[in-house]
């Protein structure tokens, strides 16, 4: 439920579809009625208006997708709203994603392609992974709004800011639990803060938060979240600042394929395989604080960190193929990046368009022995690559 001005919307959800209420009157009636119930709560209305769903730039732009024709409007004359307790089997429609859309994109998809993302409507399947802390603002202009900001986390291990305006879902995360609360958030707003160089999610009156989903992808969620530990870090920097592999590399001595990696799940191994995909204008880089070694995308924000450096270091996700299949789910960072490229980050960052064409030509379709661990999340078995060296043939190769 959103409130603005003289109206309010609110959105009703069953197992089949949702649809728009708007309600219209003064701002005092319009605040009476939204202070008697809350998101999630069972209603019953009654002597509303039903009429046709307006197609105009305003209505889709602001207000939720609906897959039904239809909206329905009530008004200080006509119509009234009112919470029951009856039909908590209605309850479970708590559960239940608006809509036919539940696709959605990864967290570090979006950071790392910002720029393709900036300003765009993004659906996303996260966990809370600090406290909400909500902020009460009083606006050069006199009025009251609320702020409320945390962070969400996702199987990709990347760190995301959330913000929202809204008083509703304000209310609404004021139950969410980190680590246990899993939200499904549909169109939700890219934004970006130019001062840190931070990516955030941004609620608004058009975005949907669903608490808990009822789908296959929010259990494995929160099977994964449950053992993320406190200071979670993404996969690519627990490895970069561990220095070593818990087995030296010198050890590794089996020769696997993708195949053998997608099905056998083994710790590590050496891969003879093709380079299919190496994007280097998406950058390719994130930074940690040097002082906690987490990777931030901006200032670090902990209090013993302050005046410490950013550190910019390879952080590139490619693919690799060989006779028997391939993969996308492929980390190539640190040293191993720098080694495959030629050139320090420190100078790769100034590099331009054409420098960058110009590698990527270098090095891609190209075939290497490659020496990985492997980590796993619920998008599947991802490839750490430790070593990564031009092939050259040899009876040993074992493949």
């Amino acid at each position: 439920m959103v409130m603005s001005g003289g109206h309010y919307h609110l959105q009703y959800s069953t197992k089949t579809g949702s649809v728009n209420i708007t309600c219209w009157g003064t701002l005092q009636h319009v605040q009476r009625t939204a202070q008697t119930f809350f998101i999630g709560d069972v209603v019953k209305l009654t002597n509303c208006s039903v009429i046709e769903k307006s197609e105009s730039n305003n209505d889709s732009m602001y207000n939720p997708s609906t897959n039904v024709f239809f909206r329905i409007t009530i008004d200080m004359k006509a119509g009234g709203i009112e919470t029951v307790n009856y039909m908590d089997h209605l309850l479970k429609l708590n559960g239940v994603i608006p809509g036919e859309n539940t696709d959605y994109v990864f967290l570090d998809q979006i950071v790392r392609s910002k720029t393709t993302y900036l300003d765009k409507l993004v659906n996303c399947l996260v966990v809370i992974k600090t406290t909400p802390a909500k902020k009460n603002i009083v606006t050069k202009a006199g009025k009251n709004v609320v702020n409320c900001e945390f962070e969400l986390i996702d199987s990709t291990m990347e760190v995301v800011r959330f913000i929202t305006w809204q008083e509703s879902v304000a209310e609404l995360t004021y139950s969410l639990i980190p680590k246990q609360s899993i939200l499904f958030l549909r169109d939700v707003k890219v934004k970006e803060d130019s001062f840190t160089d931070t990516i955030s999610l941004e609620a608004f009156s058009k975005s949907i938060v669903t608490v808990n989903p009822s789908i296959k992808s929010a259990h494995e969620l929160y099977s994964f979240a449950q053992k993320l530990p406190d200071d979670a870090l993404t996969p690519s920097i627990k490895r970069v600042t561990s220095g070593t592999s818990k087995v030296p590399l010198h050890s590794i001595t089996r020769y696997v394929t993708i195949e053998d990696v997608m099905t056998e799940f083994p710790e590590h191994g050496i891969l003879n395989a093709m380079l299919t995909s190496f994007n280097c204008k998406d950058k390719g880089i994130s930074k940690r604080c040097t002082g906690c070694q987490k990777k931030v995308h901006g200032l670090c924000g902990k209090a013993e960190c302050f005046g410490k450096d950013i550190q910019s270091y390879y952080d590139f996700t490619v693919s690799l193929a060989d006779h028997t299949g391939y993969t996308d789910k492929v980390k190539l960072t640190g040293e191993c990046a720098e080694k495959l490229i030629g050139s320090p980050v420190t100078f790769y960052e100034d590099w331009d368009a054409d420098q960058k064409s110009s590698c990527m030509d270098r090095v891609q379709l190209e075939r290497y022995k490659i020496v990985f661990t492997t980590f796993n999340l619920p998008s599947g078995i991802w490839i750490q690559v430790k070593q990564i060296d031009p092939w050259v043939y040899s009876v040993n190769d074992g493949v």
